[in-house]
């Protein structure tokens, strides 16, 4: 019993945020453990005292009978613990957790953040001026094929020529950074981060290439910003479409629909509104320059989040304005459906 306790126990505290959750539960494992120590005692004496043969019969069977009553005494107790336990894994699902959510999403600061962004005289001028810089940033490590064959030139390509485009090494491959620099147009750019944060293996898709994604928004020259892969494609006019509809309708984030391609040739069409995990893609949205406080978080991987949807669901909570352009800008070529084990920038 206590070892499958303590599995569920980890197993739980794993989809939370693991430290604090031990300190939570931490001593009702200990007590149940010692219960259980307790009980393997008592049991033990019982044993100890039905294979010996000496004494007055009638002093074994009071011994017996204490010893008994102790031990139903602690199956009770041990129940408890049990009981308590499961308690307790409810009140972190219930209580604790979405307290803990809401430090780490710093929600009541992001969104006096956001009122303070829109009282800006530089604001508006996303909308106002007549071709606003637009960045568009790819973190990669070192797969140049896909970079320089299918996405990269996607970008080059598009109708809306008013681009900063922007590559981010996470700690990128010697050939990789070679082949970027080699491009002969001004609006490429290259940046490189020295240290690649690594989680851990099976969710590593989760929080991928935070630290690369967090440069670009630091180093974006745009009034708009727009998130992609290397091993993705844009449709030459997605630019100029998601960007006519941010500024007829003074969104925030203005988005369209992503064709998710599977190795088979089936395709799916992702794309709601309001925006629902897995089905929107920032690869396929426009967004504020303003917005660049909303960062990626390596704490996305032990709430079980995907990085990309916990930025987005940290703008909706604050009242980040979102708008939707039905048709497909983007196409999606999922890193765990064509290269297993792998994920954007890795």
């Amino acid at each position: 019993m206590t070892g499958a306790l303590r599995r569920r126990l980890a197993a739980a505290l794993d989809r939370r945020l693991g430290a604090l959750g031990d300190r939570i539960v931490a001593d009702a494992v200990v007590r149940e453990h010692e219960l259980a120590v307790a009980i393997e005692d008592v049991r033990a004496r019982l044993e100890r005292l039905e294979a010996g043969a000496t004494g007055r019969t009638g002093e074994r069977e009071a011994r017996r009978a204490e010893l008994q009553i102790r031990l139903n005494v602690l199956d009770a107790r041990l129940a408890g613990a049990d009981a308590g336990i499961a308690r307790l894994d409810g009140r972190i699902d219930d209580d604790v957790f979405p307290l803990l959510r809401a430090l780490v999403d710093d929600e009541a600061a992001n969104r006096r953040r956001l009122w303070c962004l829109r009282d800006q005289p530089d604001y508006a001028l996303a909308y106002t001026e007549d071709e606003p810089l637009v960045t568009i940033s790819i973190p990669t490590h070192d797969r140049v094929e896909l970079l320089m064959e299918r996405s990269l030139p996607t970008l080059l390509a598009q109708t809306y020529e008013h681009l900063d485009i922007l590559i981010v090494g996470d700690r990128a491959t010697p050939e990789l950074e070679a082949a970027v620099r080699g491009v002969k147009d001004p609006r490429v750019r290259f940046a490189n981060v020295t240290t690649r944060v690594r989680q851990p293996t099976g969710r590593r898709w989760l929080a991928a290439a935070t630290m690369p994604r967090n440069e670009a928004y630091r180093l974006a020259r745009g009034r708009w910003t727009l998130d992609f892969d290397d091993d993705d494609t844009l449709r030459p006019d997605a630019v100029a479409v998601l960007l006519e509809h941010a500024r007829a309708s003074r969104a925030e984030v203005a988005y369209g629909d992503a064709l998710q391609r599977a190795p088979d040739g089936s395709v799916t069409t992702l794309g709601s509104f309001p925006p629902v995990m897995g089905q929107f893609s920032l690869a396929a949205a426009l967004v504020h320059e303003g917005l660049r406080f909303f960062a990626r978080e390596h704490v996305a991987v032990p709430m079980g989040v995907p990085g990309d949807w916990y930025r987005v669901e940290r703008m909706l909570r604050v009242g980040v304005r979102f708008a939707h352009r039905p048709g497909v800008v983007h196409d999606y070529y999922p890193s765990t459906l064509w290269a297993p084990g792998a994920s954007p920038g890795s």
